[in-house]
C-alpha cells in the first residue's frame, strides 16, 4: 500500500504537522495511542507523544496502513502530550505468509536496496535515480534503512530523507517509517532513535499475551498502485515488503 497516493492522507499529514492550532479544553477526540489492524489483530503503537490518526488508517484485513503524529494536535487536547521531535510515523503491514519471513532475507537486504531494482521500489516515482540509500544495517531480526527520495511527493513539507525499519510481526512484515519535516528537520541520530523506540513499541505490543488495542474504524482502502517487477532471487518477498 502506498502512502503517497491518497489525497485524504495528504490533508491529514498537513494537520498533524501543523503548529499553534491546539485547543485547550477537553472537546477534542480522545487520543488513540495504539490500534489493532488486519484480520489477525496486529497492534501498532508508537513512542510517547505519538497517537494514531484514525482518519488515515487503512485496513483491508489482508493489509493495513497506520499514520501516527502529534497526540495534542490529532486529539486537539494539549493534555494529550506531544512527541520529542516534530515527525510523522507510518506503519504498513504486508499480507500474511508464513512461508516467507524477513528474518531469512536479512543477509540480502542491504545489497537488494542498493541495487537499481531496490531503489526503484523505494522511489515514489518508481525511478531508481531518485533514491539514494544513505545507510543500512540490521540488529537481530530488524533491518534498518536510511534513504533519501528526491521525487515529487503529494505530501507537502515532508523531508526527502527518512529512516525505516523492517521486521516480522507474526506472519506479516511490518514496515515502520519516521518522516521529518522540511521546516523543522530531524537529525539522523534523533530520527534513528525515534525509529528504534517505534520499532520496540510495536514489538512489545505484539508479544504473546499482550492485549490487543481497540480497533479504529478505518477509512476506505485506496487501490494499490502497480509496482515494477524484477528478477532477483526472491522478488515475491520484496514485493510484500514494499506493499506491492
Amino acid at each position: 500500500m502506498s502512502i503517497w497516493t491518497s489525497r485524504a492522507l495528504v490533508l491529514t499529514v498537513l494537520l498533524v504537522a501543523a503548529c499553534g492550532r491546539l485547543g485547550g479544553g477537553p472537546s477534542g477526540s480522545p487520543p488513540v495511542r495504539a490500534v489493532s489492524v488486519t484480520s489477525d489483530m496486529v497492534t501498532v503503537a508508537g513512542p510517547e507523544g505519538f497517537c494514531v490518526d484514525p482518519d488515515s488508517t487503512r485496513d483491508s484485513g489482508d493489509t493495513a496502513f497506520v499514520l501516527m503524529g502529534n497526540c495534542a494536535v490529532i486529539s486537539d487536547r494539549r493534555s494529550a502530550g506531544q512527541p520529542a521531535i516534530p515527525a510523522i510515523l507510518t506503519a504498513s503491514l504486508s499480507e500474511a505468509d508464513a512461508s516467507q519471513t524477513l528474518r531469512d532475507a536479512i543477509p540480502d537486504l542491504s545489497a537488494f536496496f542498493a541495487s537499481e531494482e531496490g531503489r526503484q521500489l523505494l522511489s515514489r516515482a518508481g525511478e531508481a535515480d531518485t533514491v539514494e540509500v544513505l545507510d543500512s544495517f540490521h540488529q537481530g531480526d530488524v533491518f534498518y534503512l536510511r534513504a533519501s527520495d528526491s521525487s515529487a511527493s503529494e505530501i507537502q513539507n515532508v523531508s526527502a530523507d527518512y529512516w525505516r525499519s523492517y521486521l516480522d510481526v507474526g506472519d506479516r512484515i511490518a514496515t515502520l517509517t519516521v518522516l521529518g519535516r522540511d521546516d523543522s528537520p530531524v537529525s539522523s541520530d534523533r530520527g534513528l532513535q525515534t525509529l528504534r523506540e517505534f520499532t520496540r513499541a510495536v514489538q512489545l505490543a505484539n508479544e504473546s499475551g499482550a492485549a490487543p488495542a481497540a480497533p479504529v474504524a478505518p477509512a476506505a482502502v485506496p487501490a494499490s498502485p502497480a509496482q515494477p517487477r524484477g528478477t532477483l532471487w526472491n522478488v515475491g518477498l520484496f514485493r510484500r515488503i514494499m506493499g506491492g
